[in-house]
């Protein structure tokens, strides 16, 4: 029997599908094998904090958002700042009680208001002399731990997990700070 020039399309279309169709099926077995190396992709971004002076922020992003890499004095003290009642994390107290002692850490800058980006103004801001993360579109303001000290936050900026490995802060890793919080 000859083959018709309808059976030889027929065959290349089916055998384009096949392909098709296995490279497809590749790609959802390997994400449900390797859902956490591929949800990994993207999730860690390095800094560079040798050069960020103290009381500076470097702005860079993570995971899509937008993130705070900050320095503090080493002598820097928390005193003097009134946080709103009520405006904790998720862990049920403060970014200042995860982040003492470390004079570098990251927080994500997305308000927990609406998601704006707030400003960083170490001259302070809305009649407080004191370093201040201040969020201008409602007014929020957060200590430079991301603790929330005015405005209609309802929860401290989110603290990513990281770690320091010397001047590198690693973010999107489990170190001093082990999961979002």
């Amino acid at each position: 029997m000859e083959a018709s020039r309808r059976d030889f399309i027929s065959i290349g279309i089916g055998a384009l599908g096949a392909v098709g169709g296995l490279g497809a099926l590749y790609a959802l077995v390997r994400v449900m094998l390797e859902p956490s190396e591929i949800a990994a992709l993207g999730a860690k971004t390095e800094i560079d904090v040798s050069k960020i002076q103290p009381m500076q922020v470097r702005v860079t992003s993570w995971k899509g958002k937008t993130l705070f890499a900050i320095r503090l004095p080493k002598d820097f003290k928390p005193e003097g700042y009134t946080l709103k009642k009520g405006a904790l994390n998720s862990k049920g107290t403060t970014n200042y009680e995860i982040l003492k002692g470390h004079d570098v850490f990251a927080l994500v800058g997305v308000c927990t208001h609406l998601g704006c980006i707030p400003l960083w103004k170490p001259q302070g801001e809305g009649g407080i002399n004191k370093p201040v993360f201040h969020c201008p579109c409602h007014g929020g303001l957060y200590t430079p731990y991301g603790d929330v000290i005015g405005g209609p936050p309802p929860r401290p900026l989110f603290i990513p997990p990281q770690k320091l490995e010397g001047n590198k802060l690693i973010v999107g890793v489990e170190g001093f700070v082990k999961e979002l919080i």
